[in-house]
């Protein structure tokens, strides 16, 4: 009797330490479970960043291309505008604040775009007004040298699209949706985006624009850190009596971290000059204005 009810204690202590064991075995295996757990929602986490990045990048490549068209071999496919007008605005100095507009083109109603620049126009300001005629990207204008200062000038970046009498968009040239925006208008003058914008200018007699300016600068956009820039801009206008195709191209970008995954970034180098005629791989973007 003795025997059997050692034996007895004996088998109850070995079953109480296999259920400490068996105990300790599962909160083992439960903390490597939540460990493996953490480690895969860490790595999905990971995998998702570089999605929501691009995601946001797509989204403003999108933008750029809202209500945006591009030509190919100077037509626009699925033309939707019927036939529309291209002019330029001038103002002379008796025009007082209502400008005047030059018939430039015509875009037909298959989305043929037809230039016919006038041979002769009247030029509304001078080569000496060479503070209103760069794309302020010259900190110091005194780096900039005119040759026949008082030589007639009329410059633009963008032509108005206009359809019985009312303006329904604008038309630039260059290779790229981003520069050709980027370039013509002020606030984006210093994006980074590479690429160029063809302007057209009128001269009435021969003139010229040069320099060359260097510059260190610190720079951000709105939900970017600042970063130190070196600048470089580049004029090299030899200007021709009549119309001259000017080319302003960005070359190298500082890329910004946006705090929201956008595009930001800044030009390295900007390099201005005169061109005897359109790249070929230069296309016409027409931007319709918001109903």
């Amino acid at each position: 009797m003795k025997h059997t009810l050692l034996l007895l204690m004996i088998l109850t202590c070995m079953g109480c330490n296999d259920k400490t064991t068996s105990q300790n075995n599962f909160s083992k295996s439960e903390s490597q479970s939540k460990a493996t757990n953490s480690d895969i929602s860490k790595k999905q986490t990971d995998q998702r960043a570089p999605v929501k990045v691009e995601s946001t990048l797509n989204n403003q490549d999108d933008w750029y291309w809202k209500n945006t068209q591009m030509s190919e071999n100077n037509r626009f496919e699925n033309w939707e505008q019927g036939p529309v007008d291209l002019v330029m605005t001038y103002r002379y100095r008796n025009n007082k604040n209502t400008p005047e507009t030059i018939d430039v083109g015509h875009i037909d109603g298959n989305g043929n775009l037809i230039m016919k620049l006038p041979e002769t126009i009247q030029t509304e300001t001078k080569v000496s007004n060479i503070a209103n005629l760069v794309f302020y990207d010259i900190q110091d204008m005194a780096t900039l040298s005119s040759h026949n200062p008082t030589a007639g000038y009329f410059g633009k970046t963008t032509i108005q699209v206009v359809k019985n009498g009312a303006v329904i968009g604008n038309l630039t040239l260059g290779n790229s949706v981003r520069v050709t925006y980027n370039l013509s208008n002020q606030s984006t003058l210093t994006m980074g985006d590479e690429g160029y914008l063809i302007s057209w200018v009128y001269l009435d007699e021969l003139a010229s624009i040069k320099g060359t300016e260097e510059t260190k600068n610190t720079v951000r956009r709105d939900g970017t850190n600042t970063i130190e820039a070196e600048n470089i801009v580049v004029y090299t206008l030899d200007y021709k009596p009549g119309w001259n195709l000017v080319k302003t191209e960005v070359i190298g970008k500082y890329d910004l971290d946006h705090e929201r995954g956008l595009n930001a970034s800044w030009f390295k180098k900007h390099v201005h000059t005169v061109i005897s005629e359109i790249p070929s791989d230069a296309k016409y973007f027409f931007r319709k204005f918001n109903d």
